[in-house]
């Protein structure tokens, strides 16, 4: 019987999202990086003397790729809201949105530099006709035990949509480098900064419509995310609850990563109860999408099956788009 339900809805939810729904999406663009030396940070590789001799030609066929992908994803339309992480500056992101096709979304741009050692940041990208900014900040995620520690700022926007509120939280948790459970503590810390302030806005109004997408390099059922609270979407919605759209690929065959031949979803769009049942204003699909096309896909020669293509694999250039695959969801 609940089976039957669950199906129903998703029929349902098949008309309602039809093509005019506007799609959010998140893409892990891989080091998105100008060909500029920032002395700040360690972005020495991506210069044309550095180890990948990373050239403007090299630069501009990513970011013409990039859009491509963006273009694609739209099906026909323009994406209204992109979170983007692994960008290294707002150069970067003037010449995406300036000198590629997108030109014609008319985006607007929210980043600010953060403290990762490598230069790489978050950022989000809105059509201006249709989204008013409101309000935007970045939040640090602390270490006081070891300053040493830096990582990328989270996020926050709070925006106007259609006379709706929009509160948007783009994140890229802390990598598994060290072993991924001797790291998880840094992600859950990341994940703590992310649920004081989603709190902060369920006080303020029970019924917010809120967004949080990001790498959160995790799967939907590790500890950092059970600290963020996002349940299965599957499951009975509560309105002042969160809900990972992506929770249904756990232990599936498909994702937006993979790594030694597993698929896996570390790129994640969660939202609030209050998007699921409609009652912020605005109706979110309960299920995400991963874009997979094949045109970013290449042979996994070593595991077999196809993997994301990367720019690089290693020193080499390989002219793929990203190692990731984005993800999106349908909102109306």
């Amino acid at each position: 019987m609940k089976l039957s339900v669950f199906l129903l809805l998703l029929c349902f939810e098949s008309v309602l999202f039809g093509q005019q729904a506007e799609r959010v999406m998140f893409y892990n663009v891989e080091n998105l990086f100008d060909t500029y030396d920032n002395p700040l940070t360690r972005d020495d590789e991506f210069t044309p003397q550095g180890a990948k001799h990373w050239t403007k030609a090299r630069y501009m066929m990513k970011l013409r790729k990039l859009a491509e992908v963006v273009d694609s994803v739209g099906g026909g339309r323009w994406p209204l809201m992109i979170g983007l992480a692994e960008v290294e500056n707002r150069r970067v992101l003037e010449d995406f949105v300036g000198k590629t096709v997108l030109s014609g979304g008319d985006y607007g741009i929210v980043h600010r530099d953060s403290p990762d050692v490598r230069g790489i940041d978050v950022a989000l990208l809105y059509r201006q006709k249709e989204v008013t900014m409101s309000e935007s900040a970045f939040l640090r995620i602390p270490f006081p035990e070891d300053t040493t520690i830096r990582t990328r700022d989270v996020l926050y926007a709070k925006i106007l949509f259609r006379q709706d509120t929009l509160h948007i939280f783009v994140c890229h948790f802390p990598s598994m480098v060290g072993g991924e459970k001797q790291s998880e503590w840094k992600r859950k810390r990341a994940a703590s900064v992310v649920r004081h302030k989603v709190d902060s806005v369920f006080r303020r109004n029970p019924k917010a419509g809120i967004i949080v997408m990001g790498d959160l390099n995790g799967k939907a059922d590790t500890p950092a995310q059970k600290v963020l609270g996002a349940k299965s979407s599957d499951k009975k919605i509560q309105t002042s609850e969160l809900y990972n759209t992506g929770y249904y690929l756990l232990k599936k065959n498909h994702g937006s990563y993979r790594y030694k031949g597993n698929w896996q979803t570390i790129d994640h769009i969660i939202v609030s109860g209050g998007l699921i049942d409609g009652k912020s204003g605005c109706f979110a699909e309960r299920r995400m999408t991963v874009f997979s096309a094949p045109f970013l896909l290449e042979e996994d020669k070593a595991y077999f099956g196809y993997k994301p293509c990367p720019t690089y694999r290693g020193p080499r250039y390989i002219g793929g788009v990203s190692d990731h695959l984005p993800v999106f969801i349908r909102l109306r």
